[in-house]
């Protein structure tokens, strides 16, 4: 009885994992602009001096796509960026962007469908018909993670798209640490309720801890200190140990661990990108189809979690993102999200240059 009390319970969710599933499927652009690696070196001689510039890149679904869009801009301007705390899929772009990735080629992964495929290995309609099945092993004394996808795939995938990158070659573990542009990952550890930047570590699997949707993925359980992946489940995990899902309820635009990586590096400017400055007013009848309701509500959640932080960011870009849904599928708002981010680094240009001089 208790196996299908639970499965009635998981089924309950369904429409829930659905949206939001939808999270990393739906940046969407046609086409990427080609770009001069000789444009990219010159960033980096351009800015070799003045104030650090941190970036702090939130969750957002589609509207995430933003973060391409801002990249782009700064490398157009020869904008130097020297670290970048993320969460979510602002992990997922920042993390590949100092891995060594380009904005147009950050764009052409992010575009492919090989990149949702890693991240739902099988499609989610499947996983949920099977749900009952999964609590067979708790039958037999075997009680893995609660989740639909453990998520491995996805931290080898990304792995993957950087391993042979020039910038990697003397750092084949893909340890963050390492990276040419400093990098931090943000979480939630679940055994403490508090939100964690992943400082140390391989990539893949940062990258997997800060994108765990609860219900949809398993959370990812780590070393404390080096952020080692423990697949196993060792006796003392509750002392020396994080377990680990999305970032967002705790730290959706993560500008605090940003200004905590900027005083590490001396004098630092922080730079947020907010992808929930506002919602576009709605009709009563725009909540009727599935899946609306808990989307607008996360959203709501989100931007109120964000709102906090806004305010300890020194340049706050506020992309004009009110009709873009956060669950949207639509390649029309995956493009215009990366246009909106593009618009709001052209107009704080002068702000940004001025406070890193």
């Amino acid at each position: 009885m208790t196996l299908f009390c639970k499965a009635r319970y998981r089924l309950r969710f369904s429409i829930f994992i659905i949206a939001i599933s939808a999270l990393l499927s739906s940046l969407a652009a046609p086409g990427a602009r080609a770009e001069s690696a000789a444009l990219r070196q010159q960033n980096s001689i351009t800015s070799a001096s003045g104030k650090k510039l941190i970036l702090a890149l939130g969750g957002g679904g589609t509207r995430g796509a933003a973060h391409i869009g801002v990249l782009r801009e700064l490398e157009k301007n020869h904008i130097h960026v020297d670290g970048i705390v993320g969460t979510s899929v602002g992990a997922i772009v920042g993390g590949f962007y100092c891995a060594g990735l380009s904005p147009d080629e950050i764009e052409r992964v992010m575009l492919s469908k090989a990149f949702f495929r890693s991240y739902l290995t099988v499609p989610i309609i499947f996983r949920l018909v099977v749900a009952p099945v999964l609590y067979i092993p708790h039958l037999f004394g075997h009680h893995p993670y609660d989740g639909l996808y453990h998520g491995n795939r996805f931290a080898k995938y990304i792995n993957s798209r950087v391993a042979s990158l020039p910038a990697n070659s003397a750092n084949p573990a893909l340890d963050i640490e390492r990276f040419p542009v400093k990098f931090e990952a943000v979480s939630c550890d679940l055994l403490t309720a508090r939100a964690i930047a992943i400082k140390k570590g391989n990539l893949g699997r940062a990258l997997q801890a800060s994108s765990a949707i609860p219900y949809l993925r398993r959370p990812v359980l780590m070393t404390q200190g080096d952020f080692r992946y423990l697949p196993g489940k060792p006796a003392d995990d509750c002392k020396k140990s994080y377990l680990l899902v999305d970032g967002g309820p705790v730290a959706n635009l993560p500008v605090r661990q940003a200004r905590a990586l900027a005083e590490t590096m001396g004098s630092g400017v922080v730079l947020a990108v907010d992808t929930y400055g506002s919602f576009a007013d709605r009709k009563p009848g725009d909540f009727r189809k599935i899946g609306t309701v808990g989307e607008r509500s996360l959203g709501i959640m989100l931007g109120s979690v964000e709102r906090n932080a806004t305010t300890q960011a020194d340049i706050m870009l506020s992309p004009e993102l009110s009709d873009i849904n956060l669950l949207s599928k639509k390649t029309a708002d995956g493009m215009s999200a990366m246009r909106a981010g593009e618009k709001a680094c052209q107009a704080a240009l002068a702000d940004i240059q001025a406070k890193i001089q």
